[in-house]
């Protein structure tokens, strides 16, 4: 039947199929795939967060630590097991900040008295690892009689160990967390020396800042530590010439035998864990931004590519596609395409076959630009090609069914040319903030930090931000009449609930306190007849009726999640913490503002910021509650605030290829995430080239040779001698000592190819001693004497701890103060001794010199008016001037005899790399000698060519090419000097540690006219009208204010240990530092 006529078909078929093929016995329409063709180019182009990282991670056969490293890790464990110093450089997020916790482990469990130092470049670091330090280490516990402490943290603003403020008690701590400045000064100072015996290791973190403004105390640091080391950083562009550094600073300290303490070494990781895609927010849309989009042909052919530009897979991939689309057919990039690059491979890319895939493609696009293949016109269209591919929005979509459709597709991604960004301001606009933020929620790229350098902008920004939400949240609820009707029913449902929930509230009471007074009826009762009868029964009875209902909050007023940046699971988790966190700020003077913004996941972080407020941004953020936070650069230098996304809008000198590097490093946690963004939001296409493709700049230190180091050296030498002549024991042998300190005056950390700097640095230190023995701060014997201790506890503001020690010697200090105290007028803040005081101090302390341009639209204002002659300082009284003069021409002479002395080592033109004889950009010779006609003159006869060769100019120090003018070793100012020393020397202004000398030839005795903010602030106490009045930039006020008043305080504990309570120099300067602190204080001083 039909049945079994089936039902043998179905067996033949079933025979005739080939179990192991996968054949279609009809042509089926296939749909659409977004794979494509090619799938190594689809795992290029979508896979690239999911690649498996290959880096060698595996168990540690020691189980030194709960993870499984990889190969560079352990071979960091290894370093420190063996007590030797390393240089770490490793990209952000790369795991390299655990080896200092495993120092302080070991450390730890070593014995109860050595010391791990942790240093850090910034207050928010030291905070963070404090935190971090305690909650790893607490179960440490020490014998009852110990006064050991686990914990001490010490910076310029307070000391604490166990978390107790006591003077000295540091110094008990196992693990001390500080900053290079602070733990410089421990180390050189003679009454520390059984603390720095103790030390076991230093970790020096975010080491690159040796190249910052505050470098040399970092180098310095580096240079006395008598313990092994570890250095780490990120961002160090030639670790070799960093590491070859101190290599040798290490074999100077510890020159034989050779110890494990002398060695020095690197350890170098570039593999980023989580790559970094980077966007620019244009036209209110992420547009990916491949990086070859910000190089330019001439420096790649003259410098190729930045070393450190790197490509995601996806880049890559782009990059092979648009060059085969516009060189064409071309043998070099026939094994680049990815189905042939790959197919030796396994089936899925690794990340370190992308690298492989990425090295060779580089090699071949240079070759393409350097032979011509790549050139002019087809250079630009690569670029703009790069910018026409999808945007981030585009996933898998299939392709139009219309050609038209198709057209229009393409046309788009050529609307706009990225290249021809300019600077915008858009970022400031509430509504663009907004969309910014959603945009990047969407996408799950928060949380996010915005980075720039304004604070005023930060502040605005987040207020903006905060009313743009708020704004938003009151229109979804009463913006027409609808939503009004409908958001009044709702609020009359809860307050019927709200009082319904008071009644039964109410009601509870009442009936608590009727129980409670029949129980009180019965006590009584029972004092009165039987206690023993029903004293049990007798008790009051107290139930719990809750807390009172809270009123119902406004629908406009409640965070709404749709209106709102906090996370949810965050706050649910962390629900009571996060309300006290919050509630604790109002009253700390904190602007209702900020509480508001963290209210709706929002923080601000800067140096100004009350430092709860900060600490609370800090922990909230770290706990995944706050998704968006504006930042300077307090957040770039390793402090672990992970997040997805960093914004960068804005723009500031500050903001470099170094400082791009760090902050952009903060997207992107290994960890936490598979990839980070980085997005350019309004910034100058020009700005972004710069930050993209420039090479990270050269780690350089600065030259700064100074007199006050010499000082306190000579004071802990002193200091040593002395215990030791009484018989006393050392903490430290005195041969250590010279040890560690030698590097500092023969190993500087700077780079120059012409300058012979150990010679000049050596000759430097010589006529230091000089200098000091001249201005009567040491002896014949090299003792110190007079005002020394008060010239070296001021070490930091030199030349200003010079300039107080001649005027505090002469008593020309006193004798002004005393003067002027007659002149004072109660009622008229000029007049004022402190203001006097001031006028002096800010002549040389944190001088500024007078702006070119102040800002002429002055709004004319009744009150809170300047000094007189503002912006320019009021000149200095004639006898302190004349003292002033003479300590700037005793300085002269010092460093002119000084670049005599070193010229002398070697004659001009011996070594020709000086470039003594060479114009350095044209390359034209200076003549050493008579042209080739010879001389014009017989020697024996002629009486004119003795008398000739008599009359010349000589000169050792001066350049050839400025001798020509007459001009010998005689030099008429500092700028002469600098500006026409030969190569041999490495001169700047900073050599002279001098008082307001002009920067150009001026009259004798003149002086560098200089910026009276100081004066200006300490008459009116506003820091808005700096900006108005002296050009100040009012981000950098307050902490210009601040570290005047630091040196106040510094120079006021000093005076104490000499002067009478009663002397007047020292109560001005207590009251001085009293006022600023005053001032500082006030809400409107913070304008």
């Amino acid at each position: 039947d039909k049945k079994d006529k089936k039902d043998k078909k179905d067996d033949k078929d079933d025979d005739d199929d080939d179990l192991d093929s996968f054949k279609s016995k009809k042509d089926v329409e296939l749909l659409w795939s977004g794979v494509g063709k090619d799938e190594y180019s689809f795992q290029l182009a979508w896979f690239g967060p999911y690649m498996t990282r290959t880096v060698g991670n595996a168990k540690d056969p020691k189980e030194r630590v709960n993870f499984k490293p990889d190969k560079w890790q352990r071979d960091l464990l290894d370093i420190v097991d063996d007590d030797r110093s390393a240089l770490i450089v490793a990209p952000t997020a790369s795991g390299k900040t655990f080896i200092g916790y495993y120092v302080m482990d070991k450390v730890l469990r070593t014995d109860d008295e050595g010391v791990a130092v942790y240093v850090a470049p910034s207050k928010a670091l030291v905070n963070q690892v404090s935190a971090e330090i305690y909650a790893r280490f607490s179960s440490k516990t020490y014998p009852m009689h110990s006064k050991n402490e686990l914990l001490g943290v010490f910076v310029k603003e307070f000391n604490t160990a166990g978390g107790v403020a006591e003077a000295g008690k540091w110094k008990n701590c196992q693990v001390l967390v500080t900053e290079p400045g602070v733990l410089e000064m421990l180390l050189l100072s003679p009454t520390h020396q059984d603390w720095v015996k103790r030390l076991r290791y230093v970790v020096f973190d975010e080491v690159h800042c040796i190249g910052a403004a505050d470098g040399l105390l970092w180098e310095h640091t580096i240079q006395l530590v008598p313990c092994p080391f570890l250095a780490l950083s990120a961002t160090v562009a030639d670790p070799e010439h960093f590491h070859g550094w101190l290599k040798r600073v290490n074999e100077k300290k510890w020159p034989s035998p050779k110890t494990d303490k002398e060695q020095v070494e690197m350890i170098i990781h570039t593999e980023r864990w989580n790559d970094l895609y980077k966007y620019v927010y244009r036209n209110g849309e992420l547009r990916p931004f491949h990086p070859f989009i910000s190089i330019m042909e001439t420096s790649v052919k003259k410098h190729g590519l930045a070393s450190d530009l790197t490509l995601t897979p996806q880049e890559m991939a782009q990059l092979f596609h648009e060059l085969s689309k516009i060189v064409g057919t071309d043998k070099r990039l026939e094994p680049l395409a990815p189905e042939t690059f790959f197919s030796a491979r396994c089936g899925f890319v690794k990340k370190m076959d992308a690298r492989s895939y990425e090295k060779d493609l580089k090699a071949v696009f240079m070759e393409m630009v350097r032979d011509g293949t790549l050139t002019g016109y087809k250079f630009e269209k690569l670029k703009f090609g790069l910018q026409s591919l999808e945007s981030s929005k585009a996933k898998f979509q299939p392709p139009s069914r219309a050609v038209a459709d198709k057209e229009a597709d393409e046309e788009d991604g050529l609307v706009d040319d990225i290249s021809n960004m300019g600077k915008s301001m858009g970022y400031m606009q509430p509504s663009a903030l907004y969309k910014v933020c959603k945009d990047l929620d969407k996408i799950q790229a928060l949380p996010a930090i915005v980075f720039n350098f304004n604070r005023k902008d930060l502040a605005k920004m987040l207020s903006n931000l905060t009313k743009e939400l708020k704004d938003r949240q009151y229109e979804k609820y009463y913006g027409d009449e609808d939503k009004q009707f409908r958001s009044k029913k709702i609020m009359e449902k809860r307050w019927t609930d709200y009082e319904a929930r008071k009644i039964q509230y109410e009601q509870a009471l009442k009936a608590n306190a009727s129980k409670n007074q029949e129980a009180k009826a019965s006590r009584k009762n029972a004092d009165e007849g039987d206690r023993g009868a029903v004293k049990d029964e007798a008790v009051a009875v107290s139930e719990d009726v809750g807390e009172v209902p809270p009123e119902p909050i406004d629908l406009a007023d409640e965070i709404d999640l749709e209106f709102s940046f906090h996370n949810p699971k965050a706050l649910g988790q962390y629900s009571a913490e996060i309300k006290e966190s919050i509630d604790e700020l109002k009253g700390k003077k904190v602007a209702s503002a900020l509480i508001d913004g963290l209210r709706r996941g929002i923080g601000m972080h800067h140096e100004g910021c009350n430092l709860l407020y900060k600490q609370t941004v800090e922990v909230l953020f770290r706990r995944g509650y706050l998704k968006v936070v504006f930042a300077t650069a307090t957040l770039a230098l390793g402090i672990n605030m992970p997040c997805r996304a960093t914004i960068f809008c804005g723009d500031s000198l500050e903001l470099n290829g170094l400082m791009f590097r760090q902050m952009a490093g903060r997207a992107g946690r290994r960890g936490f995430d598979l990839l980070g963004q980085v997005v350019f939001l309004d910034m100058a296409f020009l700005k972004i080239r710069s930050l993209v493709a420039s090479d990270c700049p050269p780690l350089t230190g600065e030259f700064m040779l100074s007199p006050s180091t010499l000082l306190r050296a000579l004071h802990e030498w002193e200091i040593v001698t002395l215990e030791q002549d009484q018989g006393n024991e050392l903490d430290r042998e005195k041969s250590e000592i010279v040890r560690c300190v030698a590097p500092v005056f023969s190993i500087p950390f700077f780079r120059s190819k012409q300058a012979s700097l150990e010679t000049q640095v050596a000759y430097h230190t010589r006529f230091s001693i000089d200098l000091l023995f001249k201005e009567r701060l040491l002896n014949q014997n090299g003792y110190t004497r007079g005002l020394a201790n008060f010239a070296s506890h001021l070490f930091d503001i030199e030349p200003a701890n010079f300039i107080l020690a001649r005027l505090l010697g002469k008593g020309l200090l006193h004798k002004y103060l005393e003067r002027e105290q007659k002149r004072m007028i109660k009622g008229q803040r000029r007049t004022h001794l402190t203001v006097k005081l001031t006028s002096i101090l800010a002549w040389f302390l944190c001088r500024k010199r007078l702006p070119n341009i102040v800002p002429k639209d002055r709004v004319p204002r009744k009150k809170y008016l300047p000094s007189a002659d503002s912006p320019a300082l009021p000149a200095l009284p004639p006898a302190i001037a004349e003292e002033v003069v003479a300590y700037n021409e005793s300085v002269f002479e010092h460093v002119q005899e000084l670049a005599w002395t070193v010229a002398s080592t070697e004659k001009i033109g011996k070594d020709p790399r000086q470039g003594d004889m060479e114009m350095p950009l044209s390359g034209k010779t200076f003549r050493s000698g008579w042209d080739p006609r010879g001389e014009p003159f017989d020697k024996e006869k002629s009486e004119f060519a003795p008398k000739l060769i008599k009359q010349i100019t000589r000169y050792r120090s001066r350049s050839p090419f400025t001798a020509i003018t007459g001009d010998g070793d005689e030099f008429t100012c500092p700028a002469d000097l600098v500006s026409s020393a030969r190569n041999l020397l490495h001169l700047d202004m900073n050599t002279f540690p001098t008082v307001a000398v002009p920067m150009l030839e001026a009259p004798a005795g003149s002086f560098e006219p200089s910026n009276s903010w100081m004066v200006d602030f300490m008459i009116h106490g506003k820091m808005k009208y700096l900006w108005d009045d002296n050009g100040i930039d009012p981000t950098k006020a307050y902490s210009l204010i601040d570290k005047f008043k630091e040196a106040i305080k510094k120079a006021s504990t000093a005076l104490g240990y000499f002067a009478p309570d009663d002397d007047i120099v020292r109560k001005t300067f207590k009251l001085l530092h009293d006022e600023i602190d005053k001032l500082m204080k006030v809400k409107d001083g913070l304008a």
